[in-house]
This record gives structure tokens, C-alpha cells and sequence, in this order.
């Protein structure tokens, strides 16, 4: 009886670390800042581009985008390259060079440009994602299949906007 019960708890502990998503980080060191959702770093010895999953950035160069972002905003081109400068001297500030950063990916690794897709965590454990959202430098823009952290960022993109 006693064996079959302890069978029984094994089994059931088993069973209960099958469901817990082991969420794994990697390390990675900081080449540059391209723009406030977009590094070059330093992983597993090659340079890579990485893209932020969910921050997308005002743009930081006058070109389509610019415009598209000028009037979806009802502001000006020149506006939005300006708020895109700002958010990327913010995260400069957050990353230098050499920087120790941990990558966590989500369920696609890369996107169409082969950049890397991923969530990008500072020294000090805090995701540098959500803070450009907290921070109100970028918008949301989820993509599936990268949905871990949705509602995290939907949750802080709901509180972040005014109440009207």
C-alpha cells in the first residue's frame, strides 16, 4: 500500500513538471544599439541582429515607414524620426558596448530578414521589452506564432494609455 501511494505522488509530481514550460535564457553581449527594438549583439560567437518581440519603435530614418507612422499618428515625419532618436538614445543609455544581456526566445527564432526574434533581459533581470513599452517609447505590435508575453504587454500598454 505504502509503495503504490508513493508510486501514485511520483507519478503525479512527474506529470506536474511535464506541464511547467521550462523557459530558458541565454547569454549574449551588446555590439550596438540600431534602434530602440532593434541590437547587434554578440551570441554564441557570431554577430546577430535582434528584434524586440512586441516594442515596435518609431522609425529613426526618413523613409516610407516614417510617413505611414506621420499619419497613422497625425503628426509629421520629422515628429516621428524624432520620438524613433529618443527612444534609441534611451536604450544606448540602458545597453553600451559590451553590455551582458540574456536572450529568451519564443516559439519562431527568427523572422523573414533572418534576424533573431526575442526578449531581451538587462544584467539587472528586467526585460528590456516591457520597459520601452512601460516607458511609452514604442507601440505594441504582436506577431504570431510570438504571443508568451501578450497579455503582459497588452496589461501595460491598457494601463500605460490615458483613461479618457
Amino acid at each position: 500500500m505504502k509503495l503504490f501511494a508513493w508510486a501514485s505522488l511520483a507519478l503525479l509530481l512527474g506529470s506536474a513538471c511535464l506541464a511547467v514550460e521550462v523557459i530558458q535564457r541565454e547569454p549574449a553581449r551588446v555590439v550596438r544599439v540600431i534602434s530602440a527594438d532593434t541590437l547587434t549583439i554578440l551570441y554564441r560567437g557570431k554577430w546577430e541582429e535582434i528584434k524586440l518581440i512586441g516594442p515596435e519603435a518609431p522609425q529613426t530614418a526618413l523613409n516610407d515607414r516614417a510617413y505611414e507612422e506621420a499619419l497613422k499618428t497625425s503628426s509629421t515625419p520629422d515628429e516621428v524620426i524624432h520620438r524613433g532618436l529618443q527612444a534609441s538614445e534611451f536604450v544606448k543609455r540602458l545597453l553600451l558596448y559590451g553590455s551582458q544581456v540574456w536572450i529568451e526566445f519564443d516559439v519562431q527564432k527568427r523572422d523573414r530578414y533572418s534576424r533573431l526574434l526575442g526578449y531581451v533581459y538587462l544584467a539587472d533581470g528586467r526585460m528590456l521589452n516591457e520597459i520601452l513599452l512601460r516607458q511609452g517609447l514604442a507601440e505594441l505590435f504582436l506577431v504570431p506564432p510570438n504571443l508568451r508575453y501578450s497579455r503582459r504587454f497588452q496589461e501595460i500598454m491598457r494601463r500605460a494609455r490615458p483613461k479618457r
